[in-house]
């Protein structure tokens, strides 16, 4: 079981979406669209679900303003992808993320974000944890410390691999002259 946020889920699910910017580089991710769909094709064949954070969802819908409800058949309706709720046991999995944080003297778990959003990302990854996910795949660099310190992997949009290539010889030109 794997999980996404709100920007690797609108990477998924609809392909003209901007690419995020390659933090080295500062210029958006080269092949965005071949970068996800080769890393849901890996995921598929690996039979990994993809697990849906209804925090990440909500985020998500909001995105989509009018086309929501299509998304929304389009998730409901595959079989790699599960909507996880904030339940009883995401909230028991939440108070003790924040408890052990309180008693380290950093009530925000080392990130720098404001308290809100705080603990909306630290329900993002409570639902990951007791949805079974082993990573989560975010562009997010709160929601990525808190999954690290959950023992979650958190793997950015830029780390995606790109598929093997067609046309080997030509993979060390500039994409310009290709």
């Amino acid at each position: 079981m794997v999980a996404t946020d709100a920007n690797i889920l609108s990477l998924m699910l609809h392909p003209k979406a901007k690419a995020p910017k390659d933090p080295t580089t500062n210029k958006p991710i080269s092949k965005m669209a071949e970068r996800i769909e080769f890393w849901l094709e890996t995921l598929d064949t690996d039979g990994e679900t993809i697990l849906i954070p209804t925090p990440v969802l909500s985020e998500f819908l909001i995105l989509a303003q009018d086309e929501g409800p299509d998304y929304l058949a389009t998730i409901n309706s595959a079989k790699t992808m599960n909507i996880f709720p904030f339940d009883e046991r995401a909230a028991i999995e939440l108070a003790a993320m924040e408890i052990a944080d309180r008693k380290s003297g950093d009530k925000r778990g080392g990130t720098g974000a404001v308290w809100q959003k705080v603990k909306v990302d630290r329900q993002i990854v409570a639902i990951c944890k007791v949805g079974g996910a082993s990573t989560i795949y975010t562009d997010d660099s709160d929601i990525k410390k808190l999954a690290t310190k959950a023992g979650i992997k958190a793997v950015s949009s830029w780390e995606l691999q790109l598929p093997p290539s067609k046309t080997p010889l030509f993979d060390d030109l500039p994409d310009d002259e290709k």
